[in-house]
């Protein structure tokens, strides 16, 4: 399969589908408003999309905090899950976090989602919590850079 990894802004085409992407598919559950994705770390992330013939197969954010970076609403479709598209997202993610000067990553992630995750090096740090907004399970993760 063939794709590309972009990095957009809020003026590009392609914002407004990133934004219900992270909405449906990262959150199935339902409780998500447009609020919770476009939350005040917006305007200071960068977003990452992976694309093939202009048409959205994935995305995320990375968020500067001091030294850290977070790496957050990552998600691919589910018609183009376990065809490499999440890995080529996150080798992006890694590359882009060390050229923004991050010394480490971190992310939340669902305990089903952790095997992916330390497939590139992150481990799990602290111990398993619930989102109270979604009551879902989450683990933090992190990875040096």
């Amino acid at each position: 399969m063939l794709y590309s990894v972009e990095k957009i802004d809020k003026e590009h085409e392609l914002y407004e589908p990133s934004v219900a992407m992270r909405r449906v598919e990262l959150y199935p559950v339902g409780r998500v408003t447009r609020s919770y994705i476009l939350d005040d770390q917006e305007d200071q992330s960068t977003l990452l999309v992976a694309l093939k013939n202009r048409k959205l197969l994935g995305c995320g954010r990375l968020t500067m905090q001091g030294d850290t970076v977070e790496l957050s609403h990552m998600v691919v479709g589910e018609e183009h899950r376990h065809t490499g598209v999440g890995s080529s997202l996150m080798e992006h993610f890694l590359q882009t976090s060390k050229d923004l000067g991050a010394k480490k990553i971190y992310l939340e992630v669902i305990p089903e989602a952790a095997g992916f995750f330390e497939r590139f090096g992150f481990v799990v740090v602290g111990e398993e919590k619930v989102l109270d907004l979604l009551d879902l399970p989450a683990l933090d993760m992190e990875r040096e850079l």
